[in-house]
């Protein structure tokens, strides 16, 4: 994956959205962190305007990552596949859990 693989606007399956720009930084309106173990519903929320950074990953062992700073945090989301694009996913809460959120956008005309 390259910067401009992941630039524009991803929408995403638990109601926030991420847009990321050809200048390093992003924008992204409720990201979520946590989820409720009654409902599964995201918690635990993160909004901001940070600087996003390609992680390259180390073959054959930990993946490629897009990772977002937002204040002093660091989050990281994972490239997926999703029919002829890509989709960047999330884990929410413990990996162990499998809650995910994943966020997706249309697809760039070449």
């Amino acid at each position: 994956m390259t910067a401009a693989d992941v630039l524009g606007h991803w929408t995403s399956d638990c109601g926030s959205t991420l847009t990321v720009e050809p200048d390093r930084t992003f924008t992204v309106p409720n990201f979520p962190v946590d989820f409720e173990l009654d409902s599964g519903d995201p918690k635990r929320l993160a909004s901001g305007h940070g600087t996003r950074y390609l992680y390259p990953g180390v073959k054959g062992s930990i993946p490629q990552t897009l990772d977002l700073e937002i204040g002093n945090e660091f989050y990281d989301l994972d490239y997926v596949r999703k029919g002829d694009s890509i989709a960047l996913s999330t884990v929410l809460g413990a990996p162990n859990n499998n809650q995910w959120c994943v966020f997706t956008r249309r697809s760039r005309t070449p």
